[in-house]
């Protein structure tokens, strides 16, 4: 099926809902071989990946990737994809292959978050690239990733917050990830990492790297069942919302969908230069979430309070982005983002002998 489909997409037309779904399992099964993968996924991209495609393939990972169970409501955080439902965040996937070299903003966005009242439960890969992924990050401030599911279930619960690692790869999809980083062009499966959502949430914000991603994927939420969603873009920081210029917003609230522009000055905000919210190693990167997270006032502060006032809006906790902003600026100046990050590691590592100061394993 697959040969039939790449002939099909390489004359730019849409697969059919039962296309998708067999060339799907022939490439979950490794049925069909690297070549024949890279060439349809590859052909996908040029084509433009159409809603139903997506929202097949995404349903064909959900349905093989174990999820977590919470007892609670689940807002789903993520970039290069978000997810959000009332009570709880869960970041899917975020790698620095490809794009801008910024700081891990969504990281320091589920912290904040999670300071300010929400539960977090956060996905995280590696980098392939020498720059730095979430879990990168994550293990450099110190937070073990060796979970089992029921640990994770239990540290949501008890600490508000937890981070999934890999679920591709614990459950026999390891081939799709590094296909994944070979094929060196985001293709549909960078749009799926973040459509697995293994806590359920009915809420979902996501940041996609092109503009005219953002109906489709908004469109793909709606598909999935997702209740309320925003589907972001912004400029120079590409799946973030950003600082440095406009970043396009589209949102789904009650079965509609609609895309406005909002910018940092709408809010008060000072727009910064890329510059000003650089990233860099996983070191320099925990370094400057610990800053963010003591209070330090620049440009990274600002983007994450601006990002997470989007997650604090979608779960109903603001009315809107200036609300929203007044929260999360809260969640930092009263110590809580701290505090949760310091009872994360501490849940973590409650089996170790000692307890990482999240300052030395930053530097």
């Amino acid at each position: 099926m697959i040969k039939e489909a790449i002939q099909k997409v390489v004359l730019k037309r849409d697969l059919s809902r039962e296309e998708m779904e067999e060339v799907m399992r022939e490439v979950m099964t490794g049925s069909a071989s690297p070549a024949q993968i890279a060439s349809f996924v590859t052909a996908l991209r040029m084509k433009g990946e159409s809603p139903e495609e997506i929202t097949v393939a995404a349903k064909a990972i959900k349905r093989k990737v174990s999820g977590i169970s919470v007892e609670e409501d689940v807002l789903c955080l993520d970039r290069e994809e978000i997810t959000v439902e009332s009570e709880t965040i869960l970041r899917t996937s975020k790698g620095f292959s490809e794009g801008t070299n910024i700081f891990n903003v969504s990281t320091a966005t589920a912290l904040v978050l999670a300071g300010g009242g929400l539960k977090v439960a956060k996905y995280g890969r590696r980098s392939a690239s020498p720059l730095c992924g979430c879990a990168d990050v994550i293990e450099a401030l110190g937070i073990d990733l060796d979970m089992t599911s029921t640990q994770l279930e239990r540290c949501l619960k008890e600490i508000g917050i937890c981070f999934i690692y890999e679920p591709l790869a614990k459950n026999g999809l390891r081939h799709i990830i590094d296909l994944r980083e070979k094929i060196g062009i985001r293709t549909i499966f960078n749009l799926l990492d973040p459509l697995i959502n293994p806590a359920g949430a009915k809420i979902q914000v996501l940041g996609v790297y092109e503009p005219g991603l953002t109906e489709t994927m908004a469109a793909v939420l709606k598909n999935l069942g997702i209740e309320k969603g925003l589907v972001v873009h912004g400029k120079d920081t590409l799946d973030e919302i950003s600082i440095t210029g406009e970043t396009k917003v589209t949102e789904l609230r009650n079965g509609e969908i609609r895309s406005y522009l909002i910018k940092p000055e709408d809010f008060g905000l000072r727009r910064a230069k890329p510059e000003e919210i650089k990233g860099g190693t996983k070191e320099e990167n925990a370094k400057i979430i610990l800053e963010i997270l003591r209070g330090v006032q620049d440009a990274k502060r600002e983007i994450t309070v601006l990002n997470a006032a989007a997650g604090f809006m979608i779960a109903e906790k603001a009315k809107d982005f200036k609300e929203g902003i007044e929260q999360a600026n809260r969640s930092i100046d009263s110590g809580e983002a701290f505090r949760k990050l310091v009872n994360l590691i501490d849940f973590t590592n409650s089996d170790r002998r000692y307890l990482r100061n999240p300052y030395e394993a930053a530097n």
